[in-house]
């Protein structure tokens, strides 16, 4: 019977995430692009508005020069025996502000009546004999009651016949009208831009928090199932050991002589043990916020010794040879069982990953400043560069096949950390690399005075 794999919420959840996100900014894309483009038709439609504006003000203007061509029409063909009453009509004409003047003449063209100023710029001919003069001015006050922000230029004459007396072609918008409305334009583009452009970058940088976020989550993930099959297997080395010592006891065929030489390997195996499930309780612990550790005023050279001389016996036994230069009299808070712990973590550690024909350990103690610096260096198989910020994480192993077949749960080095890091110090690595050996440094402050 096959065992159905259940789905991964966090995989599933980050696909919906991310589906999410790529619509989140297909949405913000098309709004920068909407914007964009409303920015562009905001400028036309004001500029339509204002062509708009001119055609109006060229037929308001026009109209109202027709207007006084009907009526002066009208009346110049019904009085046109009546010279006094004509002159009296284009004298009362005078008083309208479009009216700039007029002229009167006979049919030999001599000039009979005149009144009011002659520009023939706007002009309109009455009849066969009688010219109406408009005011060149009146188009650029019309323009200033409507608070039209237009230029008004005209040349030449016009007698509204086959051209408008003002054309639209006369109106048109200011340089710096036109000027004030691209930088609108512009400014209105790139104010979109720039917010979309940083929703956009912000929901990216957010999908790239969430994503490394749930990628170091899978990667937990993997190292605890690492870290559990690791934790199996050290278990069941010694475990295994021992029942098979004890089943070679039980069978009574064993010497009293190798009896002897039994009980010390199942001693070891005990202490495997026991080492093992005091790093797993002790990693249980340090995750609690409430820890504490019991510090004490120490010589840290006089506690080092203590801890290397309980582990000669196992680094004899492991072919290790350790050398030792420890600077007495310095003084630091120290709780003894946890530092003697993240020692003996390192210790075994550089046992571990050394050859077997070159287990050299020099443990070296020494004042720095303020601080008290023990190292423990080896020149065993190294750790390259890209790795050395990450071994201090929880079940982190270096992931190469030379230390992947080392035994090891991941939890050493992350314990050194926490210890060190609740004696308010600090733990550093440095190596030149693959076989070119490590040290590692424990800083802890000194006490004052």
């Amino acid at each position: 019977m096959r065992f159905k794999k259940e789905k991964d919420p966090i995989r599933f959840a980050f696909i919906i995430f991310m589906v999410l996100v790529v619509f989140s900014v297909g949405q913000l894309t098309w709004w920068i692009i909407f914007q964009i483009d409303t920015g562009r038709k905001q400028k036309q439609y004001q500029l339509d508005i204002i062509d708009q504006e001119i055609a109006y003000l060229a037929h308001h203007i026009n109209r109202d020069f027709q207007s006084f061509v009907d009526i002066a029409s009208l009346a110049h063909g019904s009085l046109a025996g009546q010279p006094a009453e004509l002159k009296k009509f284009y004298d009362n004409l005078l008083d309208n502000p479009v009216v700039a003047g007029y002229r009167i003449m006979d049919a030999d063209g001599r000039i009979l009546y005149q009144g009011g100023v002659i520009d023939s710029t706007f002009y309109v001919v009455i009849g066969t004999n009688a010219r109406l003069f408009f005011d060149r001015a009146y188009p650029e006050k019309i323009i200033k009651t409507h608070k039209a922000e237009l230029d008004f230029k005209v040349a030449g004459f016009h007698d509204g016949r086959e051209i408008p007396w003002v054309a639209e072609s006369m109106l048109s918008i200011p340089p710096d009208v036109e000027t004030q409305l691209e930088k609108e334009s512009r400014r209105h583009i790139v104010m979109f831009v720039s917010e979309g452009g940083f929703f956009m970058l912000l929901v990216l940088f957010g999908a790239y928090l969430i994503y490394r976020t749930l990628q170091r989550s899978e990667d937990l993930k993997s190292r605890q199932q690492n870290f559990i099959q690791a934790v199996t297997h050290e278990f069941r080395t010694p475990l295994t050991s021992m029942r098979l010592y004890l089943e070679t006891l039980a069978s009574g065929k064993v010497s009293s002589e190798k009896t002897g030489d039994l009980f010390p390997k199942m001693l070891e195996d005990c202490d495997r043990l026991d080492r093992l499930v005091d790093n797993v309780l002790q990693a249980s612990l340090y995750n609690q916020d409430d820890y504490r550790l019991n510090l004490a005023e120490t010589d840290l050279a006089e506690d080092v010794n203590d801890y290397l001389n309980s582990m000669v016996p196992f680094i004899e036994r492991h072919n290790g040879e350790l050398y030792r230069e420890l600077e007495p009299g310095l003084r630091v808070k120290t709780d003894y069982q946890s530092l003697g712990r993240a020692v003996a973590a390192l210790v075994d550690n550089a046992l571990k990953y050394s050859p077997t024909e070159k287990r050299r350990l020099e443990v070296t103690l020494r004042k720095n400043a303020d601080r008290a610096e023990l190292s423990v260096a080896d020149i065993g198989a190294g750790i390259p560069s890209g790795e050395q910020d990450r071994i201090f994480e929880r079940f982190y192993r270096v992931g190469n096949e030379t230390t992947r077949s080392v035994k090891g749960t991941g939890l050493g080095l992350y314990l050194v950390r926490q210890i060190v890091e609740a004696h308010r110090g600090e733990v550093e690595v440095s190596s030149d690399g693959a076989g070119q050996g490590s040290v590692f440094t424990i800083k802890l402050p000194m006490v004052s005075g």
